[in-house]
């Protein structure tokens, strides 16, 4: 009998490891530049992934929401820079946050790919408060 539980444990051992290593790969971590002190990341299922400079990580007690804007194919998969809005961008901020009318939404960040000279804006990330 022990020797049935013993590969049932192996075979369970086996499957996490192998589920946390396709879930790392999928999440894109593996093409992730090192990242700036006090810097986090988030990688969305719908091909978002930022990289939060200059904002505080509050992963407990907030949930985070990816919207991505459309880009060029080549592009999909890139990590980007995100950042608070500026002076600029606040504007479109505050309509956005006005059109989704969601309680306890805050905007986080504006994500942003450099290719060559050429700035992309890819996504926008918000969050709410958990509860």
């Amino acid at each position: 009998m022990w020797k049935w539980v013993g590969r049932i444990v192996v075979v369970a051992v086996l499957g996490w490891v192998g589920y946390a290593t396709y879930d790392w790969y999928m999440a894109g971590h593996h093409t992730r530049p090192e990242m700036p002190e006090g810097a986090f990341s988030l990688s969305y299922k719908n091909g978002l992934r930022g990289i939060l400079v200059d904002i505080s990580n509050e992963k407990e007690t907030r949930r985070y929401f990816g919207f991505p804007q459309e880009v060029p194919n080549y592009l999909r998969d890139a990590w980007s820079w995100c950042q608070p809005p500026t002076e600029a961008e606040a504007p479109q901020v505050a309509q956005f946050l006005e059109e989704r009318n969601m309680p306890g939404e805050r905007f986080e960040a504006v994500c942003k790919i450099t290719a060559d000279d050429d700035v992309v804006v890819r996504g926008i990330i918000t969050s709410v408060p958990r509860l």
